[in-house]
């Protein structure tokens, strides 16, 4: 085909071939290594990809086993331009050992666009001859080829499936007590009848919460005597603390209940490939 024509050919190339860039590098928002945080845990094993239905429930569970989010990549794309190295080269990228992904249909993109072809018509011609002469009779016999060049319209017919495409990228961490814990609600606060505390969210399976058996649902009102005030202010009582047994005072469904915790100290080292620390 002439390149002329090839070039007429390249908005629909473009709209129809996938693309190189990777959407979960592009579209990225979170950390950018998470080797970088101090309580980090290298990867251990091979990339886990969980397709999911649910983020809320599925990221819980990877919680209380002691994975954290650190970043996600969401965006709208044809079907076919995701694939799952694209995940892995990303999750390589900022250290992540697992990803939960999800990927919704939306809509069909469709249509047609016109592209001139070239259009060639060759035409063929026979003819014979006869001369005459003192020596006899002659026949001469002869052909010819005639060629047309033009181009016509032809309409491509066009049809691209896109897709809502997320990913929920998790690393390992080491937790210095365990207590995943959210911001009073309204009805909390009624019920206390104070704006101090914060409530459990989720314990990590092993940490010292859970060893000292801390439920999901309880509301840690002190620490060590001092108020909590915040998810920010508890956080910062933890760090201040660390090394050290320390006593929670926790509210389950009204009954008030001391709960001592050792707050695992905060370190970071390296064990031949395997990094290991501590974080709240």
């Amino acid at each position: 085909m002439h390149i002329k024509y090839i070039k007429r050919l390249f908005p629909l190339l473009a709209l129809l071939i996938t693309s190189c860039a990777n959407p979960y590098a592009e579209f990225y928002a979170g950390s950018p290594d998470a080797r970088a945080f101090p309580g980090y845990i290298s990867v251990r094993g091979p990339l886990r990809i969980i397709q999911t239905n649910n983020f809320r429930r599925d990221g819980l569970r990877l919680l209380r086993r002691g994975y954290v989010p650190i970043g996600q990549s969401s965006f709208n794309a044809p079907t076919n331009q995701s694939n799952r190295g694209q995940i892995r080269e990303q999750a390589k990228k900022i250290g992540a050992e697992i990803v939960l992904f999800s990927q919704q249909y939306t809509n069909t993109i469709a249509g047609s666009m016109p592209y001139q072809a070239p259009q060639t018509t060759t035409s063929y011609s026979t003819g014979t001859a006869t001369a005459y002469g003192p020596g006899g009779t002659t026949n001469a016999y002869g052909s010819g080829t005639t060629t047309t060049y033009g181009s016509q319209t032809i309409n491509m017919p066009y049809s691209v499936s896109r897709s809502d495409f997320m990913a929920i990228f998790y690393a390992k961490a080491h937790f210095h007590v365990g207590a995943v814990t959210v911001a009073l609600s309204n009805k909390d606060r009624r019920r206390l009848q104070s704006n101090a505390g914060v409530k459990v969210k989720v314990i990590v399976n092993g940490s010292p919460a859970f060893r000292a058996n801390i439920l999901p649902g309880d509301v840690v009102l002190s620490v060590n005597g001092k108020p909590v005030e915040s998810v920010r202010g508890y956080m910062r009582l933890l760090n201040q603390y660390q090394g050290r047994t320390v006593t929670f005072l926790i509210d389950r469904g009204g009954v008030k209940l001391n709960k001592e915790i050792y707050d695992q100290p905060y370190t970071q080292k390296v064990v031949g490939q395997r990094q290991t620390g501590a974080a709240n």
